[in-house]
């Protein structure tokens, strides 16, 4: 029952996005000085917004875009820098650690959370922020938090070319992708899942770690290529263990055809799914489909995807350590 409740949250989608379209950045403004180089902070089913966003920006902009996911802020970042924290909580140790540093080095910053202190210290100090629907985990509401965060940098002058949210919506509707995320359950359940990707799309093939981690409290594994021809690809040569591969694949993309084929001839089991060039639409379509697939495996397995007990104890600690 816990589970199917929980499956709500990925099946939504549609009505999340459009709820974040609805909402415009609190305290939007020009930004006071040229922008050398981005900061995105943030951690776990929040952190994996940077990912996306480093992806895009590859292609996108002329400056520099880099990723925090702890404590420190390198020491390059400060006064003509743009950071944007990112905590689903908006009460993150690592990314409030994070921003409180970066405000006191000079540099611009902005805030997506749905409350909690982030908020209350972009209110204080009249910050741009978002404020993403509440009541819900970090991971089930990566829409939101993608497309908020895409939103501010645009209201700031950083615009990455992405869709709209009536355009992701529409190309959600395209696909059934409860039926998907029940197929890819049953090839999974019982396996340890990796998932490879190309470069571009690591964050996907991350993200699909992340939730077979947190839901379905199995172990898992993302490779990327053509990086991983140089290393990954001889540990298949003697495998050993229940392993089931999944592959997120560009169409046209030969180096990954010839990966799978690689690994057909090593008798693994292969998954593939054919991605287009609608980046962000894809991105966040299959983050659906493997969150579904998650919630599912842990349903088969009797366990609670929403509850995650090490990660409870973690927060605690370090509050203690930070006391």
């Amino acid at each position: 029952m816990v589970a199917n409740q929980f499956l709500r949250e990925y099946l939504d989608w549609t009505l999340l996005i459009e709820e974040v379209g609805r909402t415009d950045p609190a305290n939007a403004r020009s930004l006071r000085d040229v922008v050398e180089g981005i900061l995105i902070t943030g951690m776990g089913g929040s952190g994996i917004v940077g990912d996306v966003i480093y992806s895009l920006s590859s292609e996108k902009l002329e400056i520099p875009v880099v990723l925090v996911k702890d404590f420190r802020v390198p020491r390059w970042v400060g006064r003509g820098w743009l950071a944007v924290a990112v905590s689903y909580s908006g009460e993150t140790i690592e990314t409030l650690t994070c921003l409180n540093e970066v405000i006191r080095r000079g540099a611009q910053a902005a805030v997506v959370a749905s409350g909690g202190k982030m908020i209350e210290l972009a209110e204080e100090r009249k910050l741009p922020y978002i404020r993403v629907p509440p009541n819900r985990t970090p991971r089930s509401s990566f829409p939101a938090l993608l497309l908020a965060t895409l939103k501010i940098l645009k209201s700031l002058g950083i615009d990455l070319g992405t869709p709209l949210e009536e355009q992701v919506i529409e190309f959600l509707k395209r696909e059934d992708v409860l039926r998907l995320g029940r197929e890819l359950a049953e090839k999974l359940t019982g396996k340890i899942p990796v998932f490879m990707s190309s470069t571009k799309y690591y964050p996907l093939a991350l993200r699909a770690k992340d939730e077979f981690n947190e839901n379905a409290k199995t172990p898992a594994k993302t490779e990327v290529y053509p990086e991983g021809f140089h290393n990954d690809v001889v540990g298949w040569e003697a495998w050993f263990g229940p392993f089931s591969v999944v592959i997120f694949k560009e169409v046209g993309n030969t180096t990954l055809e010839f990966l799978k084929e690689t690994l057909l001839g090593a008798g693994l089991e292969v998954t593939t799914y054919e991605l287009s060039n609608a980046y962000v639409e894809e991105v966040i379509r299959w983050s659906q489909v493997v969150g579904i697939a998650s919630v599912i495996t842990a349903e088969k397995r009797g366990l609670d995807p929403k509850e995650t007990k090490h990660i409870a104890k973690y927060k605690e600690f370090v509050k203690r350590i930070n006391a």
